[in-house]
């Protein structure tokens, strides 16, 4: 994965209005994809697939996950912070993501001519919290 940051933290005059607006709005969404695959006590299985110019509205995390690629993808997303960042992933990419509580907000956009889609897995607890304690 490589990322090119396009606008920098704390900066909004680059953004089109509709994306300050939707991002004021304060109603995000806390689902990691388009289609839920399975779910059990500690765990979600995520599918997303977003077509070529669609975008995931902005969504909020406050859990861990982490997702791997399963197509090569352009990809912009914009931060709640102000950044904006241009993200190229390789089929099999992978990357894990640490947003326990942390109220972590960003969109996704699909720049490129082909589908980019990604299986995400959201862990319902930190990973130390899943451990067995052994006496």
């Amino acid at each position: 994965m490589d990322c090119l940051e396009l606008n920098p933290i704390d900066d909004f005059s680059k953004w089109e209005e509709d994306y300050v607006e939707e991002l004021n709005s304060l109603e995000f969404k806390e689902t990691l994809g388009n289609r839920l695959l399975f779910e059990d006590k500690t765990v979600k299985l995520w599918d997303l697939k977003l077509e070529p110019g669609q975008r995931m509205p902005f969504l909020r995390h406050n859990k861990n996950f982490s997702w791997i690629s399963e197509t090569n993808a352009v990809l912009k997303s914009r931060f709640g912070n102000g950044k904006i960042t241009l993200i190229r992933v390789g089929k099999g990419d992978t990357e894990y993501f640490e947003h326990a509580e942390k109220n972590y907000i960003n969109d996704l956009e699909n720049l490129g001519d082909t589908s980019a889609i990604f299986k995400i897995l959201e862990y319902k607890q930190a990973f130390h919290d899943m451990l067995p304690i052994l006496n």
